[in-house]
């Protein structure tokens, strides 16, 4: 992990400082504004690096965090603009066509407009969130419990929350009333919930829950960033103090009707040293009489989807990707995953990833639309379920 903030780092001070640079060459002759935007542009490109591991909560801390997240996802449109403007400078000094030095308003504006009219719009791409809506088919291997066989689950998923300093309670009340009238019967919270413990409100957050009533409760699994957060048993208790029934590396039987098996995060060695569990050794205590239900998986990192398979399930559902959450990233996380998105059908088993319902770092989304996802799953005999594709 520090090797991740180290190379963010360099990283964003690369880009700043060539922005910086080429606003610098540009604005020639401007006296004090050009000192002015090119001081702006490093303080907010050092905002986010120098205060995120930060632990000041204090309403100016708070909002120069929130301007540096918010500049940080600005900012690299605003780099592949002046690079591209460097291209083109140094092509016409090649060629000899250069022009005099003298201020370049119109480069500045449109250099610095249009990635900030990208960052309001995307902004709203990200802070109201859309529901997502799955149908799916399990073909049941064994015998089904008559209450699966007269009507389907329908499962809310909510992930990659990142509640702290820079979402906070709000965000998640909106994305539990997209849920609540849809009345699903569990709603999962596929890791990713916590991003910092600083300005967590228990209360707000337990309010937010209970603007939806599943009868088969809330659940969660830890993601990596429980793990960033600083203690993962602080994280922990968080989430069973606000109302979630929390799995770590743990299965439940739920309603007599399906297995839940909830896996700690793939990040745990990383942390602590010790290796998560691997299904099969998660599931070796499950009772016989349970063995033959239907087997839902939840896993924050859509990155062991065959172990989830040859153990037998029928569903996993995961998060962390955030498609990329900046275009061109999304291609990244799509050459990393088999299932970067959406829905896989393999046989009897299915993925599904959501693109995240909050966002870290920037609080931006440009590859995809902040979601929350309805799965509603029907439960059928295996001979008269129809044949699943891959998708």
């Amino acid at each position: 992990m520090f090797r991740f903030f180290l190379v963010t780092g360099i990283g964003l001070a690369i880009i700043n400082g060539w922005i910086s640079w080429w606003l610098w060459r540009a604005l020639s002759g401007t006296g004090w504004l050009r000192f002015l935007l090119c001081g702006l542009v490093l303080a907010l490109g050092a905002a986010f690096p120098l205060l995120y591991k930060g632990h000041g909560d204090t309403l100016a801390h708070v909002w120069l965090l929130r301007a540096g997240a918010f500049w940080m996802g600005v900012a690299f449109y605003v780099f592949v603009l002046v690079v591209l403007a460097d291209i083109y400078g140094l092509g016409a000094r090649l060629f000899g066509t250069a022009q005099p030095v003298t201020p370049r308003w119109g480069a500045v504006l449109l250099v610095l407009g249009l990635p900030l009219l990208l960052g309001v719009g995307s902004w709203f791409n990200a802070a109201f969130p859309a529901l997502k809506q799955y149908d799916i088919t399990v073909r049941a291997q064994a015998p089904l419990p008559d209450s699966l066989t007269r009507r389907p689950l329908k499962f809310g998923v909510i992930t990659d929350m990142h509640l702290g300093r820079l979402i906070t309670a709000g965000r998640l009340a909106r994305a539990v009333e997209l849920l609540a009238p849809e009345q699903p019967d569990a709603i999962f919270y596929v890791g990713d919930i916590i991003d910092d413990h600083i300005k967590l409100d228990a209360e707000a957050t337990a309010a937010a829950l209970a603007l939806a009533q599943p009868p088969l409760g809330h659940w969660a699994v830890p993601g990596n960033h429980e793990y960033i957060s600083g203690s993962i048993d602080k994280s922990m208790e968080f989430l069973r103090r606000v109302g979630m029934q929390v799995l770590r590396d743990q299965w439940a039987v739920v309603d007599e009707n399906f297995v839940l098996a909830g896996r700690d995060d793939l990040s745990k060695p990383g942390f602590t040293g010790m290796q998560r569990a691997s299904l099969t050794d998660m599931l070796a205590d499950l009772p016989e009489q349970y063995r033959h239900l239907p087997l839902i998986v939840l896993d924050h990192q859509p990155a062991t989807l065959d172990e989830a398979r040859e153990a037998g399930a029928v569903l996993e559902l995961s998060g962390h990707s955030h498609y990329g959450q900046l275009w061109p990233f999304n291609f990244v996380v799509e050459r990393r995953y088999i299932n970067p998105l959406g829905l896989l059908t393999m046989g009897s088993f299915h993925s599904i990833v959501s693109a995240g319902t909050g966002t870290w770092g920037p609080p931006l989304r440009t590859s995809s639309r902040a979601q929350v996802l309805l799965v509603t799953v029907h439960f059928t005999p295996e001979e008269t379920a129809p044949e699943n594709n891959v998708q």
